[in-house]
């Protein structure tokens, strides 16, 4: 079995011994995975509940920090199906289509919308962000939007119908957004616009998810050659985000952008942070003791507040923390340093015990880590294809017959490691969904991945095992738009599947001009 692609490599900064020979990257049969070879910052150490308020940057304390900006609001798009066309909201003018995706559905499928991208694309193409979702307040979620970020653009659609609610332009290309929003906003990062787009990722900037305007701006800071913003990593945790940020995390109020506290170096062991998490949880992911026979990774459980640890989990000697599956309940994927086929999955409890290790090279099944999706310059947050309910991991198995051939999910008890049940969808390729926000649903949601000839389907399972419940059917017109998408993202939130790509070229796939960027299906 072809092993998982391995993280970003490590750069070197002053003090960190984590500089590894950068392996060659891999594409899983030019389906779900995109991976994007070149060097990214991803080290040095972490606190230990010794922190530090620092003072802000700049001058008179002005920590880089700007007022919020006047309102930029892009162009407006008509709904799927209306015949509008409108400018690309990230080109000069560039005629978009409308297609509706309900004209000509079957009897019992589900009403869809499908945008296509109009955002101008330099010539490598671009990653596509993090989806996130906002009730606007009226009653029964009406007005409900589905955000998300392309290159140099944010925009806010309506759940309901796909309409363009807003479209904000940013000054240069988003380079990381975190997975989670809190409170009606998101903090995003993006380029300083220098050397077309490939400077440092050290701007950021709040966004109000329900209108797009601008909040406050701050341009982050090296305070040395180790606070590096070669690359940063995003996560929100309550009122908070934070920024992976080099050898160091700093924290930040959403309200307002005041710098909360920072991260210091332990005195002892030897620890590097690697990575930050979000969510329900503020975590630091680090590696330690690097080169020695008890190199291992460490997570770190941190007041969003203060900075306090409030618990650390350790792994096994000789294994690193890679990706993160749940924040809470925390389940880890960890793998063996030095063989990328090797990996495991580690269910924590919530106070950073061990509760089972669940080995994936063994049993009869064949699982690939983050379902083959690779990594492509990520955060440990972003591993498409587990999804967590009900005391249970359910994982995707690896196809037999093909990169989209048939596949099984298979649950794991996170108490005992042990598998729970295996289940299929005769003669389809399944990957979990992740859910958040209104109208989430009990057991595990799981995608039946759209292909030639086969519209795409929305089934629940439950999380004691058996048979599924179609949610929802996808619409026939969508067919051929939801299948060369390959599902990089997806999302149930609010009753609707959200299904994404990972990445779009300049050029869709199949060589024509016109790429899905992001369809929906609700009742």
């Amino acid at each position: 079995m072809a092993g998982p692609p391995p993280q970003r490599p490590h750069e070197p900064v002053p003090g960190n011994p984590y500089v590894d020979p950068v392996p060659a990257p891999r594409r899983r049969g030019g389906a779900t995975a995109w991976v994007v070879a070149g060097a990214v910052l991803a080290a040095v150490g972490a606190g230990t509940g010794a922190y530090a308020l620092l003072k802000e940057d700049g001058g008179k304390g002005s920590g880089g920090f700007r007022a919020p900006l006047t309102r930029d609001r892009g162009p407006s798009g008509e709904p799927s199906g209306s015949g509008e066309r409108t400018d690309a909201p990230g080109g000069p003018g560039t005629p978009v289509r409308r297609i509706d995706v309900n004209a000509g559905a079957k009897p019992g499928e589900s009403r869809g919308w499908l945008d296509l991208n109009g955002v101008k694309l330099p010539g490598k193409g671009a990653m596509l962000g993090d989806l996130w979702t906002v009730d606007g307040g009226a009653p029964g979620g009406s007005d409900a939007l589905v955000v998300q970020a392309l290159y140099d653009t944010v925009t806010g659609y309506r759940a309901r119908d796909g309409k363009k609610a807003w479209t904000l332009r940013l000054p240069d290309r988003v380079c990381d957004t975190p997975v989670d929003s809190a409170g009606g906003h998101v903090v995003v990062a993006y380029g300083d616009g220098t050397t077309s787009g490939s400077g440092k990722c050290n701007q950021l900037q709040q966004i109000d998810l329900r209108t797009g305007e601008k909040g406050w701006h701050r341009e982050l800071k090296e305070h040395d050659l180790s606070d590096s913003t070669i690359s940063v990593r995003l996560a929100m945790t309550d009122a908070t985000v934070t920024v992976g940020q080099g050898d160091r995390a700093h924290t930040y109020r959403v309200g307002d952008g005041k710098r909360l506290f920072s991260s210091k170096r332990d005195r002892v062991g030897t620890c590097y942070l690697n990575d930050v998490a979000g969510g329900a949880r503020l975590l630091y992911v680090e590696n330690c003791a690097a080169g020695a026979p008890k190199a291992h990774g460490v997570v770190k459980n941190v007041d969003p507040e203060t900075g306090h640890v409030r618990w650390r989990y350790r792994a096994r000697n000789g294994w690193s923390v890679d990706k993160v599956y749940s924040v809470d309940p925390l389940v880890l994927a960890v793998r063996k340093r030095g063989d990328y086929d090797k990996w495991s999955v580690v269910s924590v409890d919530g106070r950073g015990r061990q509760r089972a290790w669940i080995p994936m090279d063994r049993g009869p099944y064949a699982f690939e880590l983050c379902d083959g999706a690779g990594d492509a310059g990520e955060g440990v947050q972003n591993c498409p294809g587990g999804a967590v309910g009900g005391d249970a991991l359910v994982l995707p198995t690896e196809p037999k017959d093909g990169t989209l051939g048939p596949n099984k999910v298979v649950a794991f008890d996170l108490a005992t490691g042990k598998r729970r049940w295996d289940a299929a969808v005769p003669g389809r390729q399944l990957r979990p969904v992740r859910q958040a926000g209104s109208g989430q649903v009990s057991g595990i949601v799981v995608y039946v991945r759209a292909q030639s000839g086969k519209t795409g389907r929305t089934v629940r399972f439950p999380a004691a095992g058996g048979a599924p419940r179609e949610l929802l059917r996808h619409s026939t017109p969508a067919q051929k738009w939801e299948a060369a998408m390959f599902a990089g993202e997806t999302l149930f939130s609010g009753g609707r599947i959200f299904v994404a790509p990972s990445r779009l070229d300049p050029k869709s796939l199949s060589g024509e001009k016109e790429q899905g960027r992001l369809v929906s299906f609700g009742r």
